[in-house]
């Protein structure tokens, strides 16, 4: 819609609801010894409680909305092409490091659930595009195994898997994810196809 032809009132409207996000992505930024909560936010941008609970009824439409906003502005999305794959991998979870504190709160949360359902159907999806050509010629259930981990790879999930528990830095995941999806790439270039199987 053209900005000439919101209301006053529309304006207002966006302009607090962008208050409520900003406010709590600095609150979440402060990590521990910082504060996160409906009552918190509105006092800190100044409002009542009321009128954050009025836009974010609870924790897990506030988080989500959180999580909506952080992948707008950091253009974070899946690849298109087999060519953006790397490129966007480094991108992406670099991204993830900036904004730690905020990835970490969106995977332990209600909302999380909610958030990683609707990521892997888009993943999926955008996987199966950008791997055509690597995938042409597999067994359908060949390319569901191939796109399920290529999905479960490219996550916060696997990212938060490689920091605490493979106990690796922020660059040394990242690292780590490009090698991992480069030998897929590879491997999966190199399974034999089914108009070969046949010949043999």
């Amino acid at each position: 819609m053209p900005e000439e032809s919101l209301t006053l009132r529309d304006r207002q409207t966006a302009a607090t609801r962008e208050q409520i996000l900003t406010v709590a992505m600095q609150q979440l930024g402060q990590g521990p010894r910082g504060t996160f909560s409906h009552e918190s936010i509105a006092e800190a941008a100044g409002m009542g409680a009321r009128t954050v609970y009025r836009y974010f009824p609870d924790r897990a439409s506030l988080l989500h909305a959180l999580w909506t906003r952080l992948r707008e502005a950091t253009k974070t999305r899946f690849p298109e092409s087999e060519e953006e794959i790397i490129p966007l991998t480094r991108m992406v979870f670099k991204e993830f490091e900036a904004n730690e504190l905020l990835v970490r709160a969106v995977l332990t949360s209600a909302a999380g659930t909610e958030v990683h359902q609707r990521s892997g159907s888009e993943g999926r999806a955008a996987f199966a595009k950008s791997l055509e050509s690597v995938l042409d010629g597999l067994s359908e259930e060949q390319k569901t195994r191939i796109i399920a981990v290529f999905v479960s790879i490219y996550s916060a999930p696997f990212w938060q898997l490689l920091r605490d528990r493979g106990l690796l830095a922020g660059t040394e995941a990242a690292e780590a994810i490009v090698w991992a999806l480069q030998s897929l790439l590879k491997a999966a270039q190199e399974i034999p196809r089914a108009e070969h199987q046949t010949k043999q």
